[in-house]
């Protein structure tokens, strides 16, 4: 299998960002700023280059020396499905934000959070929901299987 090659520096600049504007949507109180939040992994979706913390990463801080990519054999398509359960439970949070239910839908929002710490750690939930669901024969999407590691949806070692 042809190795593929994904920067962890621009998922780990990427889920920073994330987590901050969760915060600040909670510590604000507002709703809005999470629908922002949901907007972007719905770009993140469609296409990566569309998130706006990706496209300053590319476009302003690698060509500027600011940051340096750290290409890791990977699959990107894990970490889309991360993005899009980050998609989904965010715009929970919003619509039960929206209805009233505060406790719920700031619960869901610090539930990405905490996730986010996981996975700037090394281990991303929704890379090892992916792998889980590649093990158990679901194809086509989630064709790909881990590279590397030992446990589902850690970070791939460096140099393989």
């Amino acid at each position: 299998m042809k190795a593929r090659k994904v920067d962890q520096t621009e998922i780990k600049f990427m889920q920073s960002f994330v987590m901050a504007v969760l915060i600040l949507g909670f510590i604000t109180n507002n709703w809005m700023v999470i629908l922002v939040q949901v907007i972007i992994f719905l770009l993140t979706i469609i296409n990566p280059i569309l998130n706006p913390f990706i496209f300053i990463y590319k476009k302003l801080l690698l060509p500027m020396n600011v940051l340096k990519a750290d290409w890791r054999n990977d699959n990107m398509e894990a970490h889309r499905f991360a993005s899009m359960i980050g998609f989904s439970v965010s715009l929970l949070s919003v619509v039960f934000l929206i209805k009233g239910y505060s406790l719920v839908g700031w619960g869901l929002t610090w539930l990405i959070l905490v996730f986010g710490v996981l996975a700037l750690s090394g281990w991303c939930a929704g890379c090892y929901s992916y792998y889980l669901l590649n093990k158990i024969g679901l194809k086509g999407f989630f064709k790909h299987e881990m590279i590397g590691n030992k446990i589902p949806g850690t970070r791939p070692p460096k140099g393989e």
